[in-house]
């Protein structure tokens, strides 16, 4: 069940379609056809019915230089100044997953990745390779991230049968490892070094080593996202009953949870341990340092936000959701900040 776009509206789709099916197993808004959005996910089928979502909520990202924000809309890839909130929409295109450096961003054509240069859409490379032997239906992509380094790619996808594949590409498209998954892949977190490779979806959490190619299970939940801490000593992930839970990434051993959260998106400050994450149908932002101080509740959306992203030195953080667009909070004191950024246009 996917939470989740090659024109804008089939772009968005992919956003909202990558985005896929909703963590409570009801379809995710999405416009247009079938291609998809969102750093951590893709893939699924679109609700025909669905609300109409001006901005997708699946994926956010802050420039290296803390400059820009961007995340896929409707009609485009949005892009905001960050510090006046202005919008360059760059219409008719849409992502997956876009590149830490801001270079390339990564699109689905069928069971392909296709790396794009993000100022001018070119296509630079082709990831091949969920389709092969053991996946012979051109499977939909179900998640898509690249490494902190950005020199590897993961995607995830079905085969027909319902079993789940992950597969990891170098960015000039040569196959690094594939792996089998428990069950349909919703979000997928390279650790910061990039040696290893947590995923989240209908099945338990699993970490994936590219060193030693072996596999851990987590006692975890399925619905929700995966997230390391900046230094890859733990992870996040949800828990049995859906509520954020830490592992120390060395022994998995449960280090904290949030019980009374159901979590839905979240990352890490770019040091310490602090969290900030969304929870579903809930329209608060929570930042949560497990081990300093009780969780803190932004107040400001209007509708449920999704995506949570940082700034590269930590001060600002930012929130999305598909009415209300981006959001930015100081992170110490949980005041919203004075930009207003500006929401795409609706049809």
């Amino acid at each position: 069940m996917p939470d989740r776009r090659v024109v804008a509206a089939a772009a968005t789709a992919l956003a909202l379609a990558v985005a896929g099916c909703s963590d409570d197993g009801s379809d995710a808004p999405a416009t247009g056809g079938s291609a998809g959005t969102g750093s951590e996910s893709a893939g699924g089928s679109t609700g025909g019915n669905a609300p109409f979502e001006l901005v997708a909520t699946d994926d956010l990202s802050v420039s290296p230089d803390g400059a820009e924000v961007l995340a896929d809309c409707w009609n485009g890839i949005c892009r905001w100044d960050a510090a006046s909130g202005s919008l360059e929409l760059v219409p008719d295109r849409g992502s997956v997953a876009v590149a830490p450096d801001w270079s390339t961003v990564a699109t689905v054509d069928d069971a392909d990745v296709v790396l794009e240069d993000l100022a001018s859409g070119d296509t630079v490379t082709e990831l091949a390779g969920l389709a092969d032997d053991d996946v012979t239906d051109g499977s939909p992509v179900t998640a898509v991230a690249y490494s902190p380094d950005g020199e590897l790619v993961a995607a995830a996808g079905l085969d027909d049968d319902g079993s789940g594949r992950l597969v990891v590409w170098s960015v000039d498209g040569a196959e690094e490892a594939s792996y089998d998954t428990l069950g349909e892949v919703h979000r997928i977190s390279f650790s910061p070094e990039g040696d290893r490779i947590a995923t989240a979806g209908n099945g338990p959490v699993e970490v994936h080593d590219l060193a030693t190619g072996e596999s851990q299970e987590l006692p975890s939940g399925d619905g929700g996202t995966v997230a390391w801490s900046a230094d890859g000593a733990l992870l996040l992930g949800p828990g049995a009953d859906g509520q954020p839970s830490v592992w120390d990434a060395e022994t998995w051993q449960l280090v904290a949870e949030l019980r009374g959260t159901r979590l839905h998106e979240a990352a890490y400050a770019p040091t310490g341990t602090t969290l900030a994450l969304t929870s579903l149908d809930e329209t608060t932002v929570t930042v949560w340092d497990p081990d300093a101080r009780r969780p803190m509740r932004l107040e400001g959306h209007t509708d449920d936000p999704g995506a949570v992203a940082w700034s590269p030195d930590g001060s600002v953080l930012y929130s999305v959701s598909a009415d209300d667009g981006v959001l930015a909070w100081d992170p110490a004191t949980g005041d919203a900040a004075a930009t207003d950024f500006e929401v795409p246009a609706g049809r």
